[in-house]
């Protein structure tokens, strides 16, 4: 089921589109919306998360390590925090109730976690409490302001072409114009409809910079730790507005982001520029992992490509595997890739001989960690689970903590 979603989404209810709903997520939204539509309905931008000693065991579609804590987000504003290396889980104080895609942490307390309806939520003590710093209804009017500002400028172009009697000129500014205009029709209709746009990655460069991408090509930054979030979607080679699933680090200052379609863009300045990037697949990319010039590039269909030059050029490689691989993660010893109906790909130190494997019960799978103890968590259509670093689920029950914090 969830690989028949990932291949045939590509257009439909916003990113519902990309990483097989939002990282498997879109389906749970589906019948979220159809049965919240009554009429005590609460905006859930607006609605905490409610408490659950069930939140591990729901859908989940991120996990990451701070320091030795684990930090797993999903369905219902849901985020559970484990100290133990994942036996035992206790749930964080979450503003919002909108399913959650993506985690990042530049250090141990200070974390970024976005999603559903375009909200960005900020902690600063390690996950325990967020805050919302944004969310749909602020990013499209940024989005109407920018595509009305590129619009001012294109009709002065047109003037000044015009002025000089320069027919290629006037030709280009034309398009060029009619293209702004659809930009600001489109941005005005997306505000009328609410804050429909997901966010599908976030990821900070330290406490302070730092990205989020989404559905329909969008792309915010901040440089004061979020406190400000700016549309850099224009930086972007993206005319098609396709969507954006992942964006990572690749070294330095060196960023990459992939999409829909085989998109892959490339920045060496810290997303001041980018450029789009030649690619060995033109179906739909979820992620990517880096460790210095050795990359895995993955998406539908199970397609994995392996780079030992930066991204410049890619081999295809056989992984036995055709299940979409939606992330991945490095430890020091293997990588891993997960995916839909169980799919796990292991890849040695080197990123080379990979071993597919399909874990019992053939769930789907959206994320995966390393914990401190050298095992692995992934996260997904079951909520929370161990996997020993051969490959095996780990049969010990995984439970959440009594008491609060």
């Amino acid at each position: 089921m969830f690989s028949d979603l990932v291949q045939s989404l590509a257009c439909a209810c916003k990113r519902l589109a990309t990483a097989g709903f939002t990282r498997i997520g879109g389906l749970f939204a589906l019948l979220a919306l159809s049965t919240s539509a009554q009429a005590n309905w609460q905006d859930p931008l607006n609605t905490p998360a409610f408490e659950t000693q069930r939140a591990h065991q729901t859908l989940m579609l991120d996990v990451v390590r701070a320091d030795r804590r684990l930090i797993a987000a999903g369905s219902h504003g849901h985020i559970v925090l484990s100290d133990d290396d994942g036996h035992t889980w206790k749930q964080a104080r979450v503003p919002v109730s909108v399913t959650l895609t993506s985690l990042h942490f530049p250090s141990g307390q200070i974390g970024w976690a976005a999603g559903h309806d375009g909200v960005i939520l900020r902690t600063d003590d390690g996950g325990q409490s967020w805050t919302k710093q944004f969310d749909g209804f602020i990013a499209n009017k940024a989005i109407v302001a920018a595509a009305e500002k590129m619009q001012q400028a294109a009709e002065q172009a047109l003037a000044d072409a015009e002025a000089r009697g320069d027919d290629v000129a006037v030709e280009e500014a034309t398009a060029a114009l009619e293209n702004a205009e659809f930009a600001v029709s489109d941005a005005s209709y997306d505000m009328n409809s609410g804050s429909t746009k997901p966010f599908l990655d976030v990821w900070f460069y330290d406490a302070r910079r730092g990205f989020a991408v989404g559905a329909y090509g969008m792309l915010f930054e901040t440089r004061d730790g979020g406190e400000n979030w700016v549309d850099a979607s224009s930086r972007l080679p993206n005319p098609d507005r396709l969507h954006l699933n992942a964006i990572t680090s690749v070294g330095g200052r060196s960023l990459m982001i992939v999409g829909e379609m085989g998109l892959i863009m490339r920045s060496e300045d810290l997303g001041e520029s980018w450029a789009v990037l030649d690619s060995p697949y033109d179906g739909s990319l979820f992620g990517l992992v880096a460790d210095r010039d050795q990359q895995l590039l993955f998406g539908l269909r199970g397609h994995v490509f392996r780079s030992t030059d930066g991204g410049i050029s890619w081999m295809e490689m056989n992984t036995g595997s055709e299940q979409t691989l939606l992330s991945g993660a490095i430890s020091s010893r293997r990588t891993l890739l997960v995916g839909n109906a169980g799919s796990v790909v292991m890849f040695d130190a080197q990123m080379q001989q990979p071993r597919a494997l399909i874990i019992e019960g053939r769930k789907a799978y959206a994320a995966v960690a390393e914990a401190s103890d050298g095992n692995f968590v992934l996260v997904g259509e079951a909520g929370v689970m161990r996997l020993n670093a051969a490959g095996e689920l780990i049969d010990q029950a995984i439970s959440m903590a009594a008491g609060d914090f």
